[in-house]
């Protein structure tokens, strides 16, 4: 079962929400359970019917990794050839506010991994 945040395009320039990480938003807004509870859906790239505030993250073997960086939880919007567009936060001293961004296609390494998860659209799948 997919996590839908239908108002999502309100969220845009408003406060952060709870922990300011961007998992509070996913869960406060979509309803998400804790990280321990998520697995992962399917792809977000090429899931081209995939509703607007569906809440979506990065996995490493169908788990959200729960890293301090390099994983990431997001509100979709939708996508393009170059990326998908999301609404989202973060904690960071200068962030203050839930924003829309694009976070481009940018593959795995030659091992495999994606490049920068959390800044790679590639490594993005619906929270189930």
């Amino acid at each position: 079962m997919a996590y839908v945040y239908t108002l999502v395009d309100e969220l845009e320039d408003s406060p952060l929400l709870g922990s300011h990480q961007c998992v509070a938003l996913v869960q406060i807004k979509a309803g998400a359970p804790h990280t321990s509870a998520w697995r992962e859906g399917a792809s977000v790239r090429g899931s081209l019917t995939l509703a607007r505030g569906t809440a979506i993250a990065t996995f490493v073997d169908g788990k959200y990794p729960s890293h301090a960086h390099g994983n990431h939880a997001a509100l979709y919007l939708s996508q393009s050839a170059a990326g998908i567009a999301v609404m989202d936060q973060w904690n960071k001293k200068n962030k203050t506010h839930v924003s829309q961004r694009m976070i481009p296609f940018r593959g795995k390494d030659k091992k495999g991994h994606y490049l920068t998860p959390s800044d790679n659209a590639d490594a993005f799948s619906v929270i189930e």
